[in-house]
């Protein structure tokens, strides 16, 4: 019985020891949502079954964008996130290579929306920085005064949006035409415009995407979203 447990024993710490002897790397490169390299980002590799050890490594994009880690667990699955300041990009899961043989992304990664856990989303392409729409519908006026009574993220230089601007968001490659962090699914949007006194235009996120002066009045399914520049 001794025996026994000596050698069950011994067979866990060659199994730890030879575990901790294995690596392998990966590298990739960051860009922003203007296709620019993305520097001084964090890059959070944490594996989807931890191994001791092995469980969570970090590194920091350089001037090209470009990360590297050197000592990744082979053949295992890890989920990758990017991190500025309090702001975080959405994941994507990756496999690592053999033991010893670094690999590469197989496309550049683009990281054009980040969140917050405030809910806030900073858009790399043009540099804002937005809340999603609230739950409830709105006319224009109340739009108006939500966003300038609006204290979010310590900031109360929020505004309405542009008709150019909320067309920014539009992405015919996504199902609702818009990233659904946004909360606008098939919603008409408030713009800052206004056209002449009743009306003010609005922006819906549809296949083509379509603006219309609508009554200030109106409620609908009109959402508000608010935004400011990121300095």
């Amino acid at each position: 019985m001794k025996d026994l447990k000596f050698w069950f024993c011994l067979a866990l710490v060659s199994l730890f020891v030879i575990g901790c002897g294995k690596k392998t790397g990966l590298e990739g490169k960051v860009v922003d949502g203007k296709g620019q390299p993305f520097a001084n980002l964090k890059i959070v590799a944490k594996q989807v079954q931890p191994v001791k050890g092995y469980e969570q490594f970090e590194t920091v994009t350089g001037a090209d964008g470009v990360f590297r880690f050197a000592k990744l667990f082979p053949d295992s699955q890890y989920v990758l996130s990017a991190q500025l300041d309090d702001f975080f990009s959405e994941k994507t899961t990756l496999q690592t290579g053999p033991e010893e043989q670094a690999v590469s992304l197989p496309s550049q990664w683009t990281v054009r929306f980040m969140f917050s856990k405030e809910a806030l989303i900073v858009d790399t392409r043009t540099g804002f920085m937005w809340v999603p729409a609230p739950d409830q519908d709105t006319n224009w006026d109340q739009a108006n005064s939500y966003v300038q009574n609006l204290r979010a993220g310590g900031f109360s230089d929020w505004r309405l949006p542009s008709r150019q601007e909320l067309e920014s968001l539009y992405n015919p490659s996504s199902s609702n035409k818009v990233h659904p962090a946004f909360h606008i699914k098939d919603k008409w949007v408030w713009s800052a415009e206004l056209s002449g006194s009743s009306y003010a235009w609005a922006y819906c996120f549809t296949s083509s995407g379509i603006e219309s002066p609508e009554m200030r009045s109106n409620f609908g399914d009109y959402k508000v979203l608010a935004i400011r520049f990121r300095k």
